[in-house]
Order: structure tokens, then C-alpha cells, then sequence
């Protein structure tokens, strides 16, 4: 009988986990608001936890996991970086960068492998497989941060760059017809990314990495329902580390 897997935060991602786990004969415990994590980790021992709320709700999300816990916990949150998870103390942490969509009356929309690093990786490549959405074990931390980079810089350029159109622009409009602002925002998204990280990146090989998640899914909109959050997230955190943001401060303004 394998142990255990407790999914915190059932929404539409933590269900497409919950049944790869399912799938792959783990038993899953679902915590939602109303569940006591306290009560549940007295009496089971899991093999992970997965934490599967949103971006907002995450810092509070992680506060919660017990102690004893703290050397299975895993994430798979969008925008998400080290800095994120390293004051939890948290032992060697599991961390996907998801490629796929899942909206409310739908089916998963895969547009790339999304690729896994940390001590439960295989587990979740494996139980995501069963349920035809392909993922892949990365070598080490530094690939985990490139892959983590790569996909802050496709969310948060695409999503800024689609309150600048204004259009209902999709991908491939934004790399064929707006270049220009393409490469403006992601250029000011990856100052951020290495402030937040202490780190340099190849701006060559992250736009290489954007482009294809592009062709995964050409005619995926730019300009999500977070967009406006995100572009004042990342205005308060160029904010806090004294960064110049001309192009996102523009777009700012005029939307």
C-alpha cells in the first residue's frame, strides 16, 4: 500500500493532480479552508505534500505545513522563484513549473512538457504520464531556476504585453506583430527576475525557451484575468528593489 498524498488546495489544478495521484494508486487527502492540518498530520503520514493554491494565497499556505512535514512539501505555483519558499525551511522541496491549463468545464491543455526538479520529481512525472500530461526530471537547482525564470518571463511578458495591445491579442500576434513591445517587457521582466534571484540569465536562450511555449499553443490569449495583478506585482517589487521599469511603468499608466 504506498502512502498517502495530501493535495492542499482543490481548485481546477489541484484536481488534475489529485487524479494523476489517484491514477497512480496514491490515496490523496484534498485540504481545503475548512480541513485542520494539524488534526490530518496526527494521523497520517504522507509522501508529499502538494501545494496547489494560488500565488496570492501561497506565503499563508506554507506557514501551515507542520513541522514534521517540511521534507516532503512540493509547488507548483505560477511566478514562483526560490526566494519564495527558502524562510519556510523546508527540506529539499519538490517544485514543477506547470505547462498545462486547466479552466472550469474543460479538459487539461498541455502546451509543453512541464519539467520537475526536488527529491518526489519522479512521482509527479510519473502520475502526471498516467494521465497523458508529460512532464520530465530535470538534472539539478540551476535548470530548476532557468525553467522557473523561463516561465515567469512567458506569463508575465505575455500578460503585460496584452493590456498594452488591448486587442485580445494571442501569442502568435504578439511574436509576429508586436516584436518590439514583446521584447521591451520581457527585458524589464528579466531585470526583475535577476534582482529577485541574484543571478544573470542568457536572454538569448530564456526568449529561445518563451518561443517554444509559444508553438505549444499559438493561439493562447495573451492577457489573462490576472494580468492587471500581475503587472502591479511586479511594479511593487521593482519598487522595493529600487529597479527601473520604463516600459511597464508606461503601460501602467495608459491602462
Amino acid at each position: 500500500m504506498k502512502k498517502p498524498i495530501v493535495v492542499l488546495g482543490i481548485g481546477e489544478l489541484g484536481s488534475v493532480f489529485a487524479r494523476a495521484f489517484l491514477k497512480n494508486n496514491y490515496p490523496v487527502y484534498p485540504i481545503t479552508r475548512k480541513t485542520d492540518i494539524n488534526e490530518l498530520a496526527a494521523t497520517i503520514d504522507p509522501e508529499l505534500i502538494l501545494v496547489c493554491t494560488g500565488e496570492s494565497d501561497l506565503q499563508a499556505a506554507l506557514k501551515t505545513i507542520p513541522a514534521h512535514w517540511k521534507d516532503r512539501v512540493a509547488m507548483m505555483q505560477n511566478e514562483l522563484l526560490p526566494r519564495d519558499w527558502e524562510n519556510h525551511n523546508f527540506i529539499n522541496p519538490t517544485v514543477i513549473s506547470v505547462w498545462f491549463e486547466k479552466k472550469k468545464g474543460m479538459d487539461s491543455k498541455v502546451l509543453i512538457s512541464s519539467p520537475v526538479f526536488g527529491t518526489k520529481a519522479q512521482i509527479l512525472a510519473e502520475s502526471l504520464a498516467l494521465i497523458d500530461i508529460p512532464a520530465h526530471v530535470l538534472a539539478n537547482e540551476a535548470d530548476l531556476l532557468f525553467e522557473l525564470v523561463v516561465k515567469n518571463l512567458y506569463i508575465l511578458t505575455t500578460n503585460i504585453a496584452g493590456i498594452a495591445i488591448k486587442s485580445g491579442a494571442n501569442v502568435d500576434d504578439l511574436r509576429n506583430n508586436h516584436l518590439d513591445l514583446m521584447r521591451e517587457v520581457s527585458r524589464d521582466v528579466l531585470k526583475l527576475q535577476t534582482a529577485l534571484t541574484a543571478q544573470t540569465f542568457d536572454e538569448i536562450q530564456l526568449e529561445q525557451g518563451m518561443m517554444k511555449a509559444f508553438e505549444g499553443d499559438l493561439a493562447h490569449g495573451c492577457m489573462g484575468r490576472s494580468a492587471p495583478a500581475r503587472l502591479d506585482r511586479a511594479l511593487e517589487l521593482a519598487k522595493e528593489f529600487n529597479l527601473d521599469m520604463p516600459t511597464l511603468q508606461n503601460i501602467k499608466q495608459k491602462s
